[in-house]
């Protein structure tokens, strides 16, 4: 019985990402920001391939909404993910994650997390994962 009710919870999990993701599609940012928001206390309920898909649409709604220090923390985390779960994203959106880091890794001076294969980032660049933050990050 409780691991029907575990098998039920991450359902719902995935449904709320697929809402989130629905409503960033639809370009209802706002909405897709607060199902982000309700589901970042649950993450660690998400499958890998899951919760790169949430940082994803997380950073890609806080940049649609203006949020750039959001957009570029949780599409950072997003790249780092891929470099390990390359099939967590398809290539269509591989490639729009790295062409909308872009600006942000150039306004930084360097690419500071490079995909698979490119340049190795300064010596004085630290990874969006080690840098510091003021709030924790699932």
């Amino acid at each position: 019985m409780a691991s029907l009710a575990w098998t039920a919870g991450c359902q719902n999990y995935r449904d709320q990402l697929d809402r989130a993701d629905g409503h960033y599609r639809a370009a209802r940012y706002e909405a897709a920001l607060t199902n982000l928001e309700d589901l970042e206390g649950d993450f660690g309920h998400l499958d890998a391939n899951e919760q790169v898909r949430y940082r994803y649409v997380r950073g890609m709604t806080a940049e649609r909404l203006g949020q750039r220090d959001e957009a570029r923390h949780w599409l950072a985390l997003a790249r780092e993910d891929v470099e390990q779960r390359p099939t967590a994203l398809d290539e269509e959106t591989r490639g729009l994650l790295q062409r909308t880091l872009l600006p942000y890794d150039q306004a930084a001076g360097s690419n500071v997390n490079p995909p698979a294969g490119g340049a190795a980032p300064a010596p004085a660049a630290q990874s969006a994962r080690t840098r510091s933050e003021p709030r924790t990050t699932p």
